[in-house]
This record gives structure tokens, C-alpha cells and sequence, in this order.
């Protein structure tokens, strides 16, 4: 069972294996960031046109109308929920309390009590044990301090040494008497550690090379781990026998895992993808080959037509280096798009982007740099982006640009910014602060203030944005520096900012503001807003719209 866009609105599908045949579940046409099934019934969450209410529901398990929770959850969020085997489900949500609450429900009576309140920092049920009523849960402090705690008869206690550390906790399961969990406390970059339940005792298991381990999952039949890393920007795959302590390397069928499952028996499917194919849903065989379960053919996209990127690495301009895709059309048109990525405590990584893969098979070169505080490179590396939002990584784009400029893959005001969220502020940002640089720039749910910004992001966030962002009162100066609409009055390229009038993370007046601004600049700008949208796309109809006009948009660029 998973959730997809395969007629165009994202629901819930399902095959019933060996057959590879996928059939619809819900006729909802809303996004679902989570999925369980239970008993005869199935739990999972959807929002309302990209609003990230994520409001856990339940619905038969042929399929059907999904039945919320709890009417009083409406219009709030449920931001991750854990299953036992005594059919209980543990989650996290914030119709109570911004800062979270993590409540028990009984799923064959349907009665929800309330187990722990949020306090210091926001708290996500993140474990829940089979047997009895314990659970991990973590306490969010910023991107980089996300502590976890092992929730007790006897109370609260760290799975760490010393939880006030800066560090983060990614994963965590339970396994017999111990807890795993993935963690770089003490380290650059994180590793497999264990918390015995009956000692308390913390205990690193194993590590690997500047790889971030992020995800695990446990086969009880076998007492094996499964663990994905990331290594920049691509992902790998690793087998852990906990008897023996004996470590495998297992080859993958995709750049990218996005998740992984363990079946009762020890069956392992991977949701995978790569940067020249899309999502995909494969299974391990027993002989160690995979079996793709999911046919892109469905969606009619032919293999083998899509390009991949080279991987480089440049300098930035404080010797810093910086790792970035480069995708190259088969017949350059002399126009390059640099893209910032979102987050900015993401990365961009081989992971297929029908936009991509639109522009450049239309000719233009597509440079995505990691600047400083992308993930995947080292904790240090991505705490240099907080509260420095307007200069590290602004100064790697630059150097990236110059880099292509030097080995002719671009040409100084023939290039075209473009990015979304943050990727769509730090695109303003470069447009005033370098215009001579671009001929265009596209926005795409961009920060345009980050004053108004910090004021408006969804009320779980707030305590985390001083440490990410700053603080306006004892960071003005900088905010204002750092903010693309002090800039306007520099900005001299083109501009096409796209926007959702659901996205509860950057309000849709962010990108109104600018371009009211830029009109009274006299800048040529274009405003594209969707009724039916949030923070990204859910809706197929209104990516491929956005598309084509961002697609229209810079090829008269190239015109001009």
C-alpha cells in the first residue's frame, strides 16, 4: 500500500501481491505522509490542498471513505504515530499544544488518552515497544539538537550521555532488551548506537565514513538490521547481524532510498529513486536481487530517456569545498539555471525532478550546488547556515557560478535563478546582491521578509527559528541585510514568482510583497498563484501548469 499522484491527485493505492497491478483505495484527492495498516483496518493521514494538516484517519481495509480520529484534531497535525503489537498506536500532534502532545489510542475501543505534554522543545513519538507501555520520543531544540529520550515507568531518560549536546537522533526501534537508534553525538557524522533498556548503558556500534547512517529498520526473524546512509548525493545500503556482529554491503537499484520496510517474514522493500528515474517500489529476493515491484511504464514515462547529472566539486570563495550536480543538455542553448535547494539544511541529491529533466532536455545546463549547511556532509558543515541565511551559502552560489564561468559550461548574464522555499529566497537574495550575474530569476514559494517570515511560520516552529534564522529583535541589522526585499532597488532581471495560497510555511503574502515591490520598481514580473496549493505541489495538473509557464517564461529569456 502507498500513496501516489498516479491519476494525477495523490490517494491511497494498493497491489495484492504476486500481482503487480495497482488499484486506488480512496477517492480523496489529498496527500498522505503516513501510512499504517492494523487488524482490518488502515491508519493514515491526509491534509487538505497542501494545508500539512495531516489529520490521522482510519479506513477499512479494501478501502473506502477515511473516518478522521478525532473531530477536534480537524485543521491540526499529526506529525508521526508508532504502532505496538497489542494494537495501540502512540502519536505526536498539536491540536492541543504548539509545542506537541503525545496521546495513546486504543484501537479496538477507540479511546485516546493524553500520555505527555510538550514543554521545553516539540516532542514526536518517535518508538513505541510491543509488549508494554513504553516509547522513545524525541525533543526538537533546532536542525542540528534533536536529543531522545526513553519514556519509562520510572520517567524520562536520555539515550544519550549528555542530551544538552548538540547533536541529532534520526531513527530509533526496538530490538528484544535495546533500543537502536542512529545518532552523530560526539561525531561529524551520525552512526548506529544502542541504549540497553535494563542498564541504561549507551553504546556505539558501528560507523562509516563520513556516512551518514539515517534510517534502520529490524528483522526480528532473523535478528538482522537494515540501515541506509547517505554519502553526499547518493544513498547506500548496509546489512547488520546483530548475533555476530557481521556487516554487509548491499548493492541497491537506485541513487536514492526514501524508505524501507521489513516484513514479518524478513522480506525488505525499498522505495527507491534515482535522478534519471522515478519512485519506484523494489524487493529483496532471497538470492540478493531486486525485484521491481512498481512499472514506470504506467505512467508513461520511457527508461532510459531521462539524463543523469556529473558530479563536481568546486572551492568557495573561502576555500571551502563544495559538492554540486551538473546536468548537461545534449544540445546547449547557452543558457545555464542555477538552483539553490530548499531547506536550507537539505541537500540536492540524484533524485528525479520532472522539472529537471523538462529544462534540460530543452536545452539549458542545470547547476545545483550543496552550499554550506546542506545535510550529508558533516554536523559542522550544516550548522554554518544557522543564522547565517544571507552569506555563507550565497557566497558558494557565487563561486560555483564563477567556477562554471572559468571551465566555459556558462557565461556571466546568461544565467537564470531558480528555486523553491529557501532555494526561491536565496534566487531574490542573489538577484539584488549580484544582479549583473542573471538575465532572469524564478521564485517558486520563496522568503521574500525575513521579518514576516519568522512571524508567521506555523506556531511547532517558532522556538526552533532563533537558533535557525535569528531573532528580530537581536539579529535586526542582519535580518534586514539578509532580507531580499531590502534589495529590491537593485534587482534589475526579469522575475516569475509562483506561489500556493495554502503553504503554511511561507505565507502566500511573501511573494506577494515582492512583487508588489518590483512593480513599483518598474521590474518585469510575473505572478502565478494556486488556490488549491500549499508549500510544493500535490496536484499534477498544477505542476505541469507551473512548468510550462516557467518553461515559457525563460525561453524568452532567451529571446530577448
Amino acid at each position: 500500500m502507498f500513496s501516489t499522484n498516479l491519476n494525477g491527485e495523490y490517494n491511497l493505492w494498493a497491489m495484492d501481491l504476486p500481482h503487480q497491478f495497482p488499484y486506488p483505495l480512496t477517492t480523496v484527492n489529498q496527500k498522505s505522509s503516513l501510512v499504517h495498516i492494523v487488524r482490518d483496518h488502515i491508519i493514515a493521514t491526509f491534509d487538505k490542498d497542501g494545508d500539512e494538516n495531516h489529520q490521522l484517519h482510519y479506513l477499512p481495509q479494501y478501502g473506502g471513505i477515511p473516518i478522521p480520529f478525532h473531530e477536534k484534531e480537524t485543521g491540526f497535525t499529526c506529525y508521526h504515530a508508532c504502532l505496538t503489537g497489542n494494537h495501540t498506536v502512540y502519536y505526536s500532534a498539536n491540536h492541543e499544544n504548539p509545542l506537541l502532545n503525545i496521546y495513546k489510542m486504543d484501537l479496538p475501543s477507540g479511546n485516546t488518552s493524553l500520555v505527555q505534554k510538550g514543554g521545553e522543545a516539540p516532542i514526536v513519538v518517535v518508538a513505541a515497544a510491543s509488549a508494554d507501555e513504553t516509547y522513545v520520543f524525541t525533543e526538537t531544540y533546532s536542525n542540528t539538537h534533536v536529543a531522545a529520550f526513553y519514556q519509562s515507568a520510572i520517567g524520562k531518560i536520555s539515550l544519550v550521555p549528555d542530551p544538552t549536546l548538540p547533536h541529532t537522533i534520526h531513527a530509533a526501534l526496538f530490538a528484544g532488551n535495546t533500543v537502536y537508534f542512529t545518532t552523530n553525538y560526539g561525531e561529524e557524522f551520525s552512526y548506529l548506537a544502542s541504549f540497553n533498556l535494563s542498564t541504561h548503558e549507551f553504546q556505539p556500534v558501528f560507523k562509516l565514513e563520513k556516512e551518514e547512517i539515517t534510517s534502520i529498520q529490524f528483522s526480528e526473524d532473523s535478528n538482522r538490521l537494515f540501515l541506509s546512509s547517505e554519502k553526499g548525493v547518493r544513498d547506500h545500503l548496509y546489512e547488520y547481524d546483530l548475533s555476530t556482529t557481521e556487516r554487509k554491503t548491499l548493492g541497491i537499484p537506485c541513487d536514492i532510498i526514501k524508505k524501507m520496510r521489513v516484513m514479518q517474514d524478513g522480506t525488505l522493500y525499498i522505495l527507491g529513486i534515482s535522478a534519471d528515474k522515478t519512485d519506484a517500489i523494489f524487493k529483496r529476493e532471497t538470492n540478493g536481487e531486486w525485484l521491481q515491484m512498481t512499472n514506470s511504464q504506467v505512467l508513461g514515462i520511457p527508461d532510459g530517456n531521462m539524463i543523469k547529472p556529473e558530479i563536481v566539486h568546486f572551492e568557495s570563495t573561502d576555500g571551502l569545498g563544495i559538492e554540486a550536480l551538473l546536468f548537461k543538455p545534449q544540445k546547449a542553448n547557452g543558457y545555464t539555471i542555477l538552483w539553490p535547494h530548499g531547506g536550507p539544511q537539505k541537500a540536492e541529491r540524484m533524485k528525479y525532478r520532472p522539472l529537471f529533466q523538462f529544462l534540460v532536455q530543452s536545452g539549458y545546463t542545470l547547476f545545483a550546488p550543496n552550499f554550506r549547511g546542506s545535510k550529508g556532509y558533516g554536523a559542522s558543515f550544516e550548522k554554518m547556515v544557522e543564522r547565517n541565511w544571507g552569506d555563507g551559502p550565497r557566497f558558494d552560489c557565487v563561486a560555483g557560478m564563477d567556477w562554471l564561468f572559468e571551465n566555459g559550461s556558462a557565461e556571466k548574464g546568461k544565467v537564470i535563478a531558480m528555486g523553491g522555499s529557501y532555494g526561491g529566497y536565496m534566487s531574490l537574495l542573489l538577484a539584488g546582491r549580484h544582479p549583473e550575474y542573471f538575465c532572469g530569476i524564478v521564485d517558486i514559494f520563496g522568503i521574500s521578509n525575513l521579518f514576516t517570515f519568522l512571524k508567521n511560520v506555523p506556531a511547532s516552529w517558532r522556538p526552533l527559528m532563533h537558533q535557525m534564522v535569528g531573532n528580530p529583535e537581536r539579529d535586526h541589522d542582519k535580518l534586514v541585510r539578509d532580507s531580499p526585499i531590502t534589495y529590491v532597488d537593485g534587482m534589475n532581471s526579469p522575475m516569475f514568482i509562483i506561489h500556493g495560497k495554502n503553504d503554511p510555511r511561507v505565507k502566500i503574502e511573501e511573494s506577494e510583497c515582492i512583487v508588489d515591490h518590483l512593480k513599483r520598481e518598474g521590474i518585469d514580473v510575473e505572478f502565478l498563484m494556486f488556490e488549491d496549493e500549499g508549500h510544493g505541489f500535490s496536484k499534477k495538473r498544477n505542476e505541469m501548469n507551473a512548468y510550462r509557464e516557467i518553461r515559457s517564461f525563460v525561453d524568452r529569456l532567451t529571446r530577448e
